[in-house]
């Protein structure tokens, strides 16, 4: 998979991405919320390549509040693409990329259905919010310290 950052032009099958994980992993109601902040927040987000198709996407964001913390948002995979390790990598390159500004606390918010990945790569539930994202989809937010010795080249 061919890693590099999103352009509006990607729009389209990014949301198809997206599309290909309801209602598993997303509501369709979070479908406008992606696409706006796919139109004005996407400068650190990420879609990955295969044969010229994107099959995965996510990205990272400093947070608004707190100088040292990113935050992951709206990563996901192609649901065609499962199980591949194709997540990991997208993963990999985003906390790189943080990493690369300093030590910092990343956050994320994600469902019951993720949250199993993201404490296999070393993140922390701290809250757990039933229905917190859509009836049946709960919230899970979660925290991970990482330093700039974790960057690979």
């Amino acid at each position: 998979m061919f890693i590099s950052p999103y352009r509006a032009v990607d729009l389209p099958e990014v949301l198809a991405v997206f599309d290909s994980n309801v209602p598993r992993y997303f509501d369709t109601a979070e479908r406008a919320e992606f696409a706006e902040f796919l139109d004005g927040f996407a400068e650190h987000y990420l879609v990955g390549r295969e044969n010229g198709q994107v099959i995965a996407c996510g990205g990272h964001a400093p947070h608004r509040s707190r100088p040292d913390t990113w935050t992951l948002c709206w990563g996901m995979v192609h649901s065609e693409h499962h199980r591949r390790g194709l997540g990991a990598r997208l993963l990999t390159a985003r906390l790189d990329d943080i990493a690369s500004h300093g030590p910092a606390t990343v956050v994320l918010a994600t469902s019951q259905h993720s949250a199993g990945f993201f404490e296999r790569h070393g993140f922390i539930t701290e809250k757990i919010t039933p229905d917190g994202f859509a009836e049946g989809i709960d919230q899970y937010d979660m925290r991970l310290r990482i330093d700039p010795d974790r960057v690979v080249d």
